[in-house]
C-alpha cells in the first residue's frame, strides 16, 4: 500500500526573477567535493533554499528535495517521503523496502534504512539529497535515521540539509574529519554589491548608492529584510525618506518576523526576549540581572543553536547581540505591553553595568529610564576621563541627554558641558553653562579657577587673546600646584592665546609648560595638542626640520588619541611646503577619518582647507571644490563668526589661485563680516596683499607688504617673512628690486627646503627665478632645486633641471653608489676623506630628494645619468 503524498514537498521551485546569483557562495559550495553533508544554518529570510536551487541549476549532478513541515515528525511519515524524493533519482529506490515500511509489525528503523543504503549503493550516479526546514523535525528517532544516513551513505550520495538552527548530527566529527561544507547566517548576508544587485531587480535603479548603503546597513545583509523593504517601497515617492524610516517596526517586517519567529517560542521565551531587548548586548549574568531570573545562559546558548536571530560576540559565545531588525521588533513590542516597565529594565541594566565598572554603558542605561540623577552622578565621574580623551561626541550626547534643570543643579556638569559646546564648535551655547557654573562657585576659589581655565579656552576659541591671557593669569592664581590637569590646560590655552596674539616666546615658553603639566597629569589629549602647537611655532619661525620632528613625536605617541588628526594635519602643511604632495595627501586622508570621532569641528575646518589646497596644487579641481562644499556644511549651523571667516578664507583663497577675481574679492569682504580683522592676524593682511597683486595693483600691494614684512620680522615669523618677501618680489616696479627682495627670500628658505611658497606664486616668480640662476653664484642649486618643482617650462622639464642641479663629482659617486661601494670604497677610489664622501652623499640626496641611496640610484637611473 502506497500513502497519498503531497508532491509538493518534492517539487524544486523555480528561482525569483529578482534572484542575484552569488557565486562566491557557489564556489564555496563546491570547496569539497567528497563531503558527506552540506549544512546551510541561519535564520528565516536569509536565502538559503534559494542559494541551493542556484546552486543546483549548474550541476549536472542528479537532485532531490524534501520540503519538511510539522506534520514529518512522525517517523514513519517521514521516511515515506524521503523515499518518495529519493525516487526523483530513479524510481526503483525504495520499492523493495517499501513493504518493511509497511508491514503490520514494522522492522526497526534501522534494519530498513539499511535496506535502502544497500539501495542506494547501487545508483550508478553520483546524486545530492536536500532535506530543507529540517529545523521543524524535533522527533529523536528521526534524528537517529539521519544520522545513521550520514554515517553509511554511499560515496555518490550527497546530502544537503538547511535549517534554521542546528540539527543534533555529529557536526564537530565531520568536521574534523573535512567530510562537511558548511554555509552559515555571515555567509549569506549580501554584500553591498550583491544588495545593489537585487534592489536593481525588484524596483529598478531608483536607489543612489548612499541609499543602498544604507538599506544594506539597517538590514544587516539580510534576504527577507531587502525584499520587504523592496515591498514596502512600492508605490512610494520619497524612498530616501522611507530607507531612512526603515526599522523592525516597519510594517512587513513586523508582521514576518511576529508571525515566523516570535509567536512561535514559548511565553517564558517570549518574556525573555522582550526584557532582554533594551540591551546592546547579552551576557548571562546580564540577563538574569534584567530579566529577575536565572539560567539566562541556557535561554542564549538555545537562542543560539535555534538560529533566532542572535548573533555571537565572541569566540567563547559569552556575548550576544540581537539582530537589529529583530531587536527593533522586541523593543516596538516592549513599548506597548503595558506589564512591564522598560523605565525598570533600564535601572536594573544600569546598576549590573556599575558593579562590573562598565560605566559607559550604566550611563546611557541611567538615561534611558529616566533615572537623572544617577546618570548626572556617573556622568561626572566619566566626564574628565572623556575630556582627557578627547572623546566629545560621547560626553555632549550624555549632557544634551540630560533634562536642562539637572545640569543646572550641579555645577561641575555646566562646566563640562561648556568645555564640550566650545569644543565642537557651539560657543553662543556654551556660555550661559560656563557662566552658571561661575555664579554657583563664588567664594570657591579652587573650583572657580576650574571654571576660568573653561572661560579662558573659550575666550581664545573666539579669538578674543587678550581675554583669554587675562583670564588664564587669574586661573593659575587660583588653582593647587597639584592640580596638574586644570593647570595644563590652562597653560596650554596661555600658550595658544600667546601664539595667537604673535608673542611666539611667551607662547613656548606656555606650551613647554604644559606638555609638563598635562603629562604629571595624565592628560594626553592637551600634552599632545601642545606638542603640535610646538611644531606650528617652529614652523613659524622657519624651522621645518625641527617642527617636523615635534610632528613625528606627537604621532609617535599619539597611540591611536583623536587628537592625533590636528597634528597630521600640521605635519600635512610642512610636507606640503616640501611640495611632497603625495605624502601631505596621505596624512591628510588619515587626519579626516580620525576627525570624525573628535566632534571638534575647528580641527575638521583645518583638514578640510589644507585638502582644498592641496587638490588645487595637484590640479584634481572637482576634489578641491568636493572639499569646499564640505567646509561650508561644517559650519552652516555655527553661531561662531570666526569659523565662517575661517571657510570665506578658504574660499577666497581657492578663487586667488584659479584667478578669480570677483569671487576672491567677495569672499575676501565675507571675511570680515562680524569679525575684527585684528582676529584674523597675518593671514588677513597677506589675502589683501595678493589681491592687490592679481588686480594689477602693485605699488599699493607693496607699501602694504612693507609694513607687514616689519610686522612678522619683529617677532622672528620667519615663514612669513619668506612669504612677504616673495609677495615682495611680486610687487616690485623695478626688475632689480624684485630680484633684491627674491634672493632675500631664497636665503632666508635654502636651510629648510622651503619649496611651496614659492611654486604657488606661479609664472611672475619662476621668471625672475631663472634670471636670477643666470647670474649664478650660492643660491644657483637652491634655485634649480626650486625651478624643478615648477614642473616642465620653456621646454625646460624637471629631469633637465635635477641633471643641471647635480655636479660632476656628484655624478662619479653615484656611478660609484650604483655598483655597491661603500663610502670608504669610493674615498679610496676618488682619494678623498670618508668625510668628504659623506658630505657628498647627503647633498646628492638632498638634491635629489631622496631618504637613501638606493633611491637616489634608481632616481639618477630613471633621469638616464648613469
Amino acid at each position: 500500500m502506497t500513502e497519498n503524498i503531497l508532491h509538493t514537498k518534492l517539487h524544486i521551485p523555480p528561482l525569483r526573477a529578482s534572484f542575484v546569483f552569488r557565486q562566491r557562495l557557489i564556489d564555496k559550495l563546491n570547496a569539497e567535493p567528497d563531503a558527506r553533508l552540506t549544512l546551510i544554518s541561519a535564520p528565516a529570510g536569509y536565502g538559503k533554499t534559494t542559494l541551493v536551487i542556484a546552486w543546483l541549476q549548474k550541476l549536472q549532478t542528479k537532485s532531490a528535495l524534501l520540503s519538511l513541515d510539522e506534520s514529518d515528525n512522525d517517523p514513519k511519515r517521514f521516511l515515506v517521503y524521503l523515499f518518495a524524493a529519493l525516487r526523483q533519482i530513479d524510481t526503483g529506490i525504495g520499492r523493495a523496502v517499501e513493504g518493511m515500511l509497511h508491514a503490520p509489525q514494522p522492522p526497526p528503523g534501522e534494519a530498513i534504512l539499511t535496506a535502502l543504503v544497500n539501495e542506494l549503493a547501487s545508483v550508478a550516479q553520483p546524486f545530492i539529497l536536500i532535506l530543507d526546514d529540517y529545523h521543524v523535525i524535533h522527533t529523536n528517532s528521526i534524528h537517529q535515521q539521519l544520522n545513521f544516513l550520514v554515517d553509511h551513505q554511499p560515496a555518490q550520495m550527497h546530502l544537503v540539509v538547511i535549517t534554521r538552527e542546528d540539527p543534533p548530527l555529529p557536526l564537530a566529527r565531520l568536521r574534523a574529519r573535512g567530510q562537511m561544507v558548511e554555509i552559515r547566517q555571515e555567509d549569506l548576508r549580501f554584500s553591498l554589491e550583491e544588495c545593489a544587485d537585487f534592489l536593481d531587480q525588484e524596483i529598478g535603479p531608483k536607489l543612489s548608492p548612499p541609499d543602498i548603503a544604507a538599506l544594506e546597513h539597517r538590514t544587516e545583509g539580510w534576504a527577507a529584510g531587502l525584499h520587504l523593504a523592496a515591498l514596502s517601497m512600492q508605490g512610494r515617492a520619497d524612498l530616501p525618506g522611507f530607507i531612512e524610516a526603515f526599522t523592525g517596526s516597519s510594517h512587513y517586517v513586523l508582521d514576518y518576523l511576529i508571525e515566523e519567529v516570535f509567536k512561535q517560542q514559548s511565553a517564558e521565551t517570549q518574556d525573555f526576549l522582550l526584557k532582554t531587548s533594551i540591551l546592546d548586548r547579552l551576557t548571562g549574568s546580564l540577563c538574569d540581572a534584567v530579566a529577575a531570573r536565572t539560567g539566562s545562559r541556557s535561554i542564549l546558548e538555545h537562542l543560539e543553536h535555534a538560529n533566532l536571530f542572535i548573533i555571537p560576540l565572541d569566540q567563547s559565545c559569552t556575548w550576544y547581540r540581537y539582530h537589529h531588525l529583530f531587536g527593533e521588533l522586541l523593543r516596538q513590542r516592549l513599548h506597548t505591553t503595558e506589564t512591564i516597565s522598560e523605565n525598570a529594565l533600564h535601572r536594573l541594566a544600569c546598576q549590573w553595568f556599575v558593579t562590573e565598572g562598565l560605566f559607559p554603558e550604566a550611563i546611557q542605561h541611567a538615561l534611558s529610564g529616566a533615572d537623572w540623577e544617577q546618570a548626572a552622578e556617573l556622568i561626572q565621574d566619566n566626564s574628565e576621563i572623556l575630556l582627557r580623551r578627547g572623546e566629545l561626541v560621547t560626553l555632549l550626547g550624555w549632557l544634551k541627554a540630560l533634562p536642562e534643570q539637572v545640569v543646572c543643579k550641579h555645577p561641575q556638569l555646566c562646566r563640562d558641558y561648556g568645555w564640550v559646546l566650545t569644543l565642537t564648535g557651539q560657543l553662543a551655547a556654551a556660555a550661559p553653562y560656563l557662566e552658571c557654573a561661575e555664579q554657583a562657585l563664588q567664594g570657591d576659589n579652587e573650583r572657580l579657577g576650574q571654571i576660568l581655565v573653561a572661560q579662558a579656552y573659550l575666550a581664545r576659541t573666539r579669538g578674543e587673546y587678550p581675554q583669554a591671557i587675562a583670564l588664564s593669569k587669574k586661573a593659575l592664581a587660583f588653582i593647587r600646584e597639584s592640580d596638574t590637569l586644570n593647570r595644563g590646560l590652562v597653560t596650554f590655552t596661555l600658550g595658544f592665546s600667546y601664539f595667537s596674539a604673535g608673542n611666539l616666546a611667551e607662547a613656548e615658553q606656555a606650551l613647554l609648560e604644559a606638555c609638563q603639566e598635562a603629562r604629571s597629569s595624565g592628560n594626553d589629549f592637551a600634552r599632545l595638542t601642545a606638542l603640535g602647537l610646538l611644531s606650528v611655532i617652529q614652523k613659524n619661525q622657519g624651522k621645518l626640520h625641527k617642527a617636523a620632528e615635534f610632528c613625528r613625536q606627537a604621532l609617535q605617541e599619539a597611540q591611536g588619541s583623536p587628537v592625533a588628526a590636528q597634528v597630521q594635519e600640521f605635519l600635512a602643511d610642512i610636507l606640503f611646503e616640501w611640495n611632497d604632495l603625495e605624502n601631505a595627501a596621505d596624512q591628510l586622508v588619515q587626519a579626516l577619518r580620525a576627525s570624525q570621532y573628535t566632534g571638534n569641528r575647528a580641527i575638521q575646518l583645518e583638514i578640510l582647507r589644507a585638502m582644498v589646497r592641496l587638490k588645487q596644487a595637484q590640479g584634481d579641481i572637482p576634489a578641491a571644490l568636493h572639499a569646499l562644499r564640505e567646509l561650508h556644511q561644517l559650519v552652516q549651523e555655527s553661531d561662531s563668526a570666526l569659523l565662517h571667516a575661517f571657510v570665506a578664507t578658504a574660499h577666497a583663497e581657492f578663487a586667488l589661485r584659479q584667478g578669480d577675481l570677483p569671487s576672491a574679492s567677495h569672499w575676501m569682504q565675507q571675511m570680515t563680516a562680524g569679525v575684527d580683522p585684528a582676529a584674523l592676524g597675518l593671514q588677513y593682511g597677506l589675502m589683501q596683499a595678493r589681491l592687490l597683486l592679481a588686480q594689477g595693483k602693485q605699488t599699493k600691494a607693496g607699501e602694504m607688504l612693507a609694513g607687514l614684512y616689519e610686522a612678522v620680522s619683529r617677532v622672528g615669523l620667519v615663514s612669513s617673512m619668506i612669504e612677504v618677501r616673495a609677495l615682495q618680489a611680486m610687487a616690485a616696479t623695478l626688475p632689480d628690486d624684485g630680484l633684491h627682495f627674491l634672493e632675500d627670500a631664497l636665503e632666508q628658505a635654502q636651510s629648510e627646503g622651503f619649496i611651496r611658497t614659492f611654486v604657488d606664486k606661479g609664472e611672475p616668480i619662476r621668471v625672475q627665478l631663472e634670471r636670477l640662476k643666470s647670474q649664478g653664484g650660492k643660491l644657483k642649486a637652491y634655485i634649480l632645486k626650486v625651478l624643478a618643482e615648477f614642473g616642465e617650462t620653456d621646454g625646460v622639464s624637471k629631469s633637465q633641471l635635477l641633471v643641471e642641479l647635480i655636479s660632476e663629482r656628484e655624478l662619479e659617486i653615484l656611478r660609484l653608489l650604483a655598483v655597491g661601494l661603500s663610502n670608504r670604497a669610493i674615498a679610496e677610489r676618488l682619494v678623498i676623506s670618508v668625510g668628504t664622501t659623506k658630505s657628498h652623499v647627503h647633498h646628492i640626496l638632498e638634491k635629489l630628494g631622496c631618504d637613501s641611496r638606493m633611491q637616489a640610484v634608481a632616481k639618477t637611473r630613471e633621469l638616464g645619468l648613469i
